[in-house]
């Protein structure tokens, strides 16, 4: 007896719904929809978002649902397609719900990455000079086999003084890197932010405002002039992430020979902050953190940028160059374009590993968690870092 494709699969599973569907739903509801919407799209690099975490969210856009509430308008999306529940464990948006949820909040998120800055840069508290506290991290998952070339790209970056401080963020399979783990035959990659030195600046009584991302030309090593900028309140993306997956730099280039495209933040402060900025870049200089590259002029271009009257411009490197080689070397592969937004928190400064140590720990991490016999296996991640008392200055 021949079967029926509708003899053998049950009457009750619905097809698919459609995306055009879906759009309507989400305009029709979208008081309810879409503040949920943007912030399960606001956090794409966490896998998933609790029901407190997605009330906290809300609050922070000035809407305050009760849990009852939060949780039918949940459960409605879920039913939709637009989310996926998993337990307790919280909400993710789906395929579908991605990619609504990217094209109906694009106006609302224009201009939001500066209060995403804001926001990370509260919560950050390093200290050069005593080498504790949190800086922010820009970081990846990737794939384990991509290891040895980074290395190579990376330590280059960070010799030639592109790169924000001297230390990064590696995780191994089954760890767990900016709360999310790390799955089998990947790693966790994080570089230090230049939001790092804008909150170290701000403690010090140096109030500094973001007003470009900049793709910087550097010239027999140093900066030379800025080749394209984007405004921070004029996009819904970073402006460095943009020039790097569109291509535009050669961070890789310009840390091999000196001459090359990166990525920078230019910043402006009140003129009269300008004798703490040089205090606080001494001191930076002096305990082994660079990021600061270029310091203005009361009233005058930094560069070929011209600054406000009254207003100093500064130029800092982005946590990003080290990492662009991902992109100028095409390991990245294409589809999901939140998939390739790097993951973006605060991480405690002596879990990162200094990058004079991030060749030998690439090589254990490349032959799994065992070495040949009579070799030392690799440290767990706590044990990575040396004591406080060893941070000194270089």
């Amino acid at each position: 007896m021949t079967l029926a494709l509708a003899d053998i699969l049950p009457a009750t599973v619905p097809s698919p719904p459609e995306r055009t569907g879906l759009r309507e739903l989400v305009r029709e509801h979208a008081e309810r929809y879409q503040p949920i919407l943007a912030a399960l799209r606001d956090q794409p690099w966490r896998e998933l978002l609790t029901a407190s975490e997605l009330m906290d969210a809300l609050t922070g856009q000035g809407l305050q649902p009760s849990e009852r509430t939060l949780r039918l308008h949940c459960a409605e999306m879920c039913d939709a397609g637009l989310t996926v529940r998993e337990g307790r464990r919280g909400y993710r948006l789906s395929p579908a719900g991605a990619e609504i949820a990217r094209e109906l909040t694009a106006s609302r998120r224009i201009g939001s990455i500066l209060y995403r800055m804001e926001e990370t840069m509260c919560q950050l508290t390093f200290d050069p000079e005593t080498g504790t506290g949190l800086v922010s991290i820009n970081a990846y998952v990737l794939r384990q086999s991509l290891l040895p070339t980074l290395v190579e790209d990376i330590e280059a970056v960070f010799r030639a003084g592109l790169a924000v401080g001297d230390r990064v963020l590696l995780a191994g399979p089954g760890e767990d890197i900016l709360g999310r783990a790390v799955p089998p035959g990947h790693v966790g990659l994080g570089t230090v932010c230049s939001l790092t030195l804008a909150a170290l600046l701000m403690r010090r009584g140096i109030p500094t405002q973001p007003v470009f991302g900049g793709l910087l030309q550097v010239a027999e090593g140093k900066p030379s002039h800025i080749l394209d900028m984007v405004r921070y309140d004029a996009t819904s993306l970073s402006p460095n992430e943009l020039f790097i997956r569109a291509h535009l730099t050669s961070v890789g280039q310009a840390a091999r020979f000196g001459s090359g495209a990166i990525t920078a933040s230019v910043r402006e402060l009140p003129m009269n902050a300008l004798p703490r900025l040089r205090e606080a870049h001494e001191l930076c200089t002096r305990h082994g953190f660079p990021g600061i590259l270029a310091i203005g002029r009361p009233g005058l271009p930094l560069m070929n940028i011209p600054v406000h009257e009254g207003r100093v411009g500064l130029l800092l490197a982005t946590g990003l160059n080290p990492l662009a080689c991902l992109w100028e070397r095409n390991l990245l592969p294409g589809g999901d374009p939140d998939a390739s937004r790097p993951m973006v928190g605060p991480a405690d400064w002596q879990t990162l590993i200094p990058v004079t140590e991030l060749r030998q720990q690439a090589q254990l991490l490349a032959g799994g968690w065992k070495l040949e016999a009579g070799s030392p296996q690799r440290p767990p991640p706590s044990s990575l870092q040396p004591p406080a008392s060893s941070l000194q200055p270089s």
